[in-house]
């Protein structure tokens, strides 16, 4: 990793999102690694909120990007979540290039039986470091939201 001499990390030296780093200023704002990834994590949950929102056919550039609507009832509750399971996994693998090992588990919602959560557990690639993540999900009302 790119670091001052005194240990610390300047922001281009690990992954934000190319609008995330056009809209910061100017200027390398230097930060400890442990903030740093903080700051990675939580670019990779907006990322992943857009992403698992975005329906195939919506992108002229990446046609296949995004996930279907699961809305099928003819599908069992146990197929449902585990064809969503796989989605996410397959989608996150595919479209979120800071993350590798990607696993997804189905989590029980005993406050409401309409929603699904999902745990994301992850390798985020950190330069030549890596470390794991993870990242609780909720679709609610045919959104995914990070929980985390």
């Amino acid at each position: 990793m790119a670091t001052d001499g005194s240990g610390l990390l300047s922001r281009a030296s690990l992954g934000s999102r190319l609008f995330e780093r056009l809209a910061a200023p100017s200027h390398p704002v230097l930060r400890q690694e442990a903030d740093e990834l903080v700051a990675v994590v939580e670019s990779i949950k907006r990322h992943l909120v857009d992403l698992l929102n975005s329906h195939p056919g919506n992108s002229a550039c990446a046609p296949e990007l995004g996930l279907l609507d699961f809305n099928d009832a003819t599908i069992g509750v146990l197929d449902l979540e585990r064809n969503i399971q796989q989605a996410i996994c397959q989608c996150i693998e595919r479209y979120e290039p800071r993350v590798k090992r990607v696993d997804v588990e189905s989590l029980p919602n005993h406050g409401d039986p309409l929603q699904l959560r999902f745990q994301v557990h992850a390798t985020v690639a950190l330069g030549k470091e890596n470390t794991q993540a993870t990242i609780d999900l909720l679709l609610n009302n045919k959104r995914y939201q990070c929980l985390n």
